[in-house]
């Protein structure tokens, strides 16, 4: 199997020398009779497949429209959008985990997720302890509970890869990107959960399966209507998926740990995939918002490109080395 060809897509310049360089591929798609096909390509990816992390959520929040489990619980779209969220831990967004927590009549005690440091800054008072609420994950976690409890699975052992609900997440993998299961390689995210592998563009096909089949249509609606809460502000300022979505209302981004993002544009009906080969935020949001802007997805690239010391001063330069 051939490895992905990452190219040089940033560089970060001080002075007249390269003093880092970073490396990614991203592929635009666009679709023909339910197919993907490939509009625009930087680098390539060889047909290798991808850990997916938490591009994966808006696939694993998909299981609750086989048994209508928003409708069942009453969820909101405030809700529903949390579930599929890489939320930064603020209060608007723990608020809402419980919530989906008491509607099934559980705890967050039940939550597998890790306590970890909201990704906001400054939302914990002085001494005051990170609980299972702030995991960016948390959101993801009490659907499972939810589903777990609506259909009498244990909900001891939701993120086993044995277990009942996640069989359902395989089962829905696979008919969404019309893959045999033999061939989603599996492992664990950083939440603890299992997640599997897809090649670009199996990815692509699962995502417009998702965003354009009207059985699915309250969780992309849920999303759009809550661009905030699918992702809030962290140390940088708004996170990438917030920032995304508020700078062009008909697009749907997704980001996911492992230097990934994905952008379904619901008015083209197009789909953006960034995978960069280096885990790091800002080479990331430079080298996508460079492609939106090329593809006027968006009216102006609000970025800085300034590298700053920790005095506040400019010492040095991102360049994108694209061409759209």
């Amino acid at each position: 199997m051939l490895l992905p060809e990452y190219i040089p897509v940033v560089d970060l310049k001080r002075g007249n020398f390269v003093d880092q360089r970073f490396f990614g591929i991203a592929t635009l798609y666009g679709f023909s009779d339910g197919f993907p096909v490939e509009i625009l390509k930087i680098g390539n990816e060889n047909n290798y497949p991808f850990f997916l992390r938490s591009l994966l959520k808006p696939i694993q929040a998909s299981i609750m429209a086989d048994y209508n489990t928003a409708g069942h619980y009453g969820f909101s779209d405030a809700e529903i959008a949390v579930m599929q969220a890489s939320h930064a831990g603020e209060k608007i967004h723990t608020d809402l985990v419980l919530s989906i927590l008491k509607w099934t009549g559980l705890s967050e005690d039940f939550l597998k997720c890790p306590a970890i440091s909201p990704l906001c800054p400054n939302v914990l008072k002085t001494d005051e302890l990170p609980r299972k609420v702030h995991n960016n994950c948390s959101g993801k976690h009490a659907m499972f509970l939810a589903v777990s409890k609506q259909l009498g699975f244990s909900l001891e052992n939701y993120t086993d890869v044995n277990h009942s609900v996640q069989k359902l997440v395989l089962d829905k993998i696979c008919e969404l990107a019309e893959i045999e299961h033999s061939k989603v390689p599996q492992t664990y995210d950083g939440c603890t959960l299992p997640v599997w592998a897809l090649p670009f563009c199996n990815i692509a096909k699962a995502f417009f399966k998702l965003y354009t089949n009207k059985r699915y249509s309250f969780l992309k609606e849920a999303y759009k209507k809550n661009p905030y809460i699918i992702g809030g502000k962290d140390s940088s300022g708004y996170r990438q998926d917030t920032h995304i979505m508020m700078l062009n209302p008909s697009l749907i981004s997704k980001t996911g740990a492992g230097g990934f993002l994905s952008i379904y544009n619901d008015e083209k009906n197009e789909f953006l995939l960034v995978k960069m080969a280096q885990d790091n935020n800002t080479a990331r949001f430079l080298f996508t918002l460079k492609i939106l802007e090329k593809l006027n997805w968006i009216k102006e690239n609000p970025l800085d490109y300034s590298f700053y010391d920790e005095v506040g001063r400019v010492v040095g330069e991102y360049f994108c080395n694209i061409s759209v």
